[in-house]
């Protein structure tokens, strides 16, 4: 009667995940900050603004987490401020950030079902909020 438990949800995979959400999440902050830098329009800095917050928030959960598991945190930012960065157009790039909420969100509705760790679930459902907040509305 139970589901499947996620390849998320073992002691390889839930380290992977805080270690690729880690880089994301720095990826994420520096792409908004980034386009923050050729952005006039109030509405869409407001967007960033509000993105770039959340992004460094979401890198602090994570943090929390690697910290509670005892393991060391990467240095890396994800690949994902390379793609975002190469769209010159921030009415272009604002869908593809968009993107990479939708990505998190995904990640974390896979995992958070089969997390055990009380303190893991709480700082992931925090920031699993943050995203759902901060992605474009449908």
């Amino acid at each position: 009667m139970s589901a499947q438990p996620s390849p998320l949800n073992t002691i390889e995979g839930e380290a992977k995940l805080l270690q690729d959400l880690l880089s994301a999440e720095r990826a994420g902050a520096k792409v908004a900050g980034d386009s923050l830098q050729q952005c006039n329009d109030p509405a869409q800095r407001q967007l960033l603004e509000q993105i770039r917050h959340g992004e460094v928030d979401s890198c602090k959960l994570v943090l929390n987490c690697l910290k509670h598991k005892g393991l060391e945190p990467n240095r890396e930012i994800g690949t994902f401020y390379g793609k975002a960065m190469a769209i010159e157009s921030l009415e272009e790039r604002i869908p593809f950030i968009d993107r990479g909420q939708q990505w998190v969100i995904r990640k974390l509705r896979e995992y958070l079902p089969g997390c055990d760790d009380p303190f893991i679930r709480g700082e992931l459902e925090k920031m699993l909020n943050i995203h759902e907040v901060n992605s474009l509305p449908a």
